[in-house]
């Protein structure tokens, strides 16, 4: 016997995937009346920019005996750079990961290793979101004569380096590099161009971007262990000088869980946690503050930034995921086709709808925002166990964030998604 099918329960998906193309095509008409118009875009922000210092800069500087977990990547990093191929003019090796999982700290590891000590040079260059050439290259001559530099143009800065950088032994490390377009990227490899003995190290999130740059496969970084994130935490908690330390030792093994095997989540907490008493421990591994916002932490920013890159139509798909239990493995071709049916991708001139959403898979799993199920089945996915153990820091942002540059309406249908998952009596409220 056919059972009935429930109008009343597919009624809200469909209204709901109406109101999102309507209020799409409301979007693309504010996008092209602004294109018709000719407005102009306030550039103050972009000038602030260059104004102020990064506060996510970084520097070559480590103190290597804090550095929990990664020696042994450290190893094969070290392996990578010596062993490789010299048929290329220059090794560049990309380093790649979720944000906040040790790329950074990798690379420093590496850069102050005594391998490199005796080269000619070593250059550390900080690359951040705006993608500057000649700041690249003259932060490279900077360092490399011991003196400030400021070239104008490209013509002047690569000549610059062949001849600074010919025949020498040289390591340069290019950290935190966004840049997508493969021209920038090709010129970029062509400034850097000038020696056979160069290596280059680079760190990035993406892993198109890695593939882009490298002469070597890149080195995808791996989540840390739960032990590991639980040595972390007791080096920055202080535990181990407690008098409670065996009281406190399973419930810092536990909340160690709640890191989702990132170092820089570990690191928080343990700062957190640090001069903490036993009921307050206790009262942090069982609360709920893993459902709350978590404005304050250090991991929020990193996590934020490789949010804010995706384009409107991925934010959507990816806040979508939120609805799904920790640990699902999922059809590729079945997210793709709910993502479909609730009206998240829409055909192009160029793709359909379908390629779209392979085209979204893929730029998540380069993201790390997922990753490839253990499931004997290929084409299953599963969500990232960050994306869960830090879920609620990172969705209440995403609908804090969405509240200020977007349609309202918008912002309501995120939330509505994003409460689902927390607690699906709440949806029923709304």
């Amino acid at each position: 016997m056919i059972g009935k099918l429930d109008c009343f329960a597919i009624a809200p998906n469909i209204t709901m995937a109406y109101k999102m193309k309507k209020m799409r095509g409301q979007l693309r008409k504010i996008k092209e009346d602004h294109e018709s118009f000719k407005f102009t875009h306030d550039n103050s922000s972009l000038i602030s920019v260059h104004q102020f210092p990064d506060p996510r800069e970084t520097t070559s500087y480590v103190i290597e005996s804090l550095i929990i977990g990664r020696e042994k990547d450290r190893m094969n990093v070290l392996s990578l750079l010596s062993t490789s191929s010299n048929k290329e003019d220059i090794t560049i090796l990309p380093i790649c990961g979720l944000g906040g999982i040790g790329k950074t700290t990798l690379a420093q590891l590496v850069f102050n290793d005594a391998q490199f000590k005796e080269y000619d040079h070593r250059v550390w260059v900080y690359v951040s979101q705006v993608f500057d050439m000649k700041k690249i290259g003259n932060s490279i001559i900077s360092q490399v004569e011991k003196g400030s530099q400021n070239l104008d143009t490209r013509q002047l800065i690569i000549q610059h380096l062949k001849h600074l950088l010919q025949d020498k032994k040289t390591l340069i490390v290019l950290d935190d590099l966004w840049e997508t377009d493969s021209s920038q990227l090709n010129q970029l490899k062509l400034m850097l161009n000038g020696s056979s003995k160069m290596r280059v190290l680079v760190t990035t999130r993406s892993i198109d971007i890695a593939r882009k740059i490298c002469t070597v496969e890149p080195y995808m970084l791996d989540l840390l262990d739960n032990d590991m994130c639980w040595r972390i935490i007791k080096q920055n908690s202080g535990s181990e000088s407690r008098a409670d330390k065996a009281q406190v030792e399973p419930i810092g093994q536990a909340i160690a869980k709640k890191c989702g095997g990132l170092p820089l989540a570990a690191q928080a907490l343990g700062f957190l946690l640090s001069g903490m008493n036993l009921s307050d421990w206790e009262a942090m591994c069982n609360s709920d503050i893993w459902d709350e916002p978590f404005s304050d932490s250090t991991v929020l920013p990193s996590l934020k930034l490789s949010y804010n890159t995706l384009t409107p139509y991925l934010r959507l798909c990816f806040a979508y995921c939120g609805i799904f239990h920790k640990g699902h493995n999922i059809s590729k071709d079945d997210l793709i086709y709910q993502w479909i049916a609730l009206g998240f991708i829409e055909p192009s001139n160029t793709f359909s709808a379908i390629q779209l959403g392979e085209k979204y898979v893929r730029q998540f799993l380069g993201m790390s925002f997922l990753q490839h199920s253990k499931l004997p089945k290929v084409s299953y996915y599963g969500i990232l166990p960050v994306h869960y153990r830090i879920k609620n820091i990172l969705f209440y942002s995403i609908i804090k964030w969405h509240a200020t540059v977007t349609v309202q309406k918008h912002t309501y249908i995120l939330y509505m998604l994003t409460v689902w998952y927390i607690n699906p009596c709440i949806c029923f409220a709304l």
